[in-house]
């Protein structure tokens, strides 16, 4: 078997094989002040490693949305996005109930990191007005707010988390990693 790698020939005729890499980050261990901020953020972990998917989809869902939305005239529009509302509610509903009132929140951020656009506004666009106030109003008295936008800064523990999910390189205490898993079956 011959290996063929991809080889760049400098200025002197040497062939030089080049290899790409994955990019990789490198961060100190991480050390907490107090059990309680290591068992605060483990937490933060565990909701933001059950919610990330959902976003990720949610901003895959709405993107191709807007490209079919682009492509059907526009009076099929309505037909269409609300054809659409009651199969992602078939599809998904019985997940987003399962969610906590912090993991609510944690999504609605993620949706905004995703979709470069609040919860709220991608309501006001695809169902009106008055129905993103009914929404704001009902996620209001959970304490929510969907109109919540995502900072990288404020939110950086969040953002800490997703890189390390992402690059699959955080692993929570085993004893959470144990309750994680057994929550995963149980589903």
């Amino acid at each position: 078997m011959v290996w063929e790698l991809p080889a760049y020939i400098d200025e002197n005729g040497d062939t030089i094989p080049v290899v790409f890499l994955p990019s990789i980050t490198i961060r100190s261990k991480r050390f907490f002040k107090s059990a309680r901020d290591e068992k605060r953020f483990n937490k933060l972990y565990q909701n933001v490693r059950r919610v990330y998917p959902l976003a990720k989809e949610a901003g895959r869902r709405l993107t191709a949305l807007e490209e079919r939305l682009k492509t059907i005239p526009e009076a099929k529009h309505r037909a269409y996005t609300k054809a659409l509302e009651d199969s992602l509610k078939r599809e998904y509903k019985k997940e987003l109930m399962a969610l906590t009132v912090t993991q609510g929140r944690i999504l609605i951020k993620l949706v905004d990191r995703e979709t470069s656009r609040s919860t709220y506004s991608i309501v006001k666009e695809f169902r009106g007005s008055f129905e993103a106030f009914m929404w704001q109003s009902l996620a209001s008295l959970f304490g929510s707010n969907l109109k919540s936008t995502y900072d990288s800064e404020e939110d950086r523990d969040i953002e800490i988390i997703i890189k390390d999910i992402e690059a699959e390189s955080y692993r929570p205490p085993m004893k959470l990693r144990r309750s994680a898993s057994k929550s995963n079956t149980n589903e």
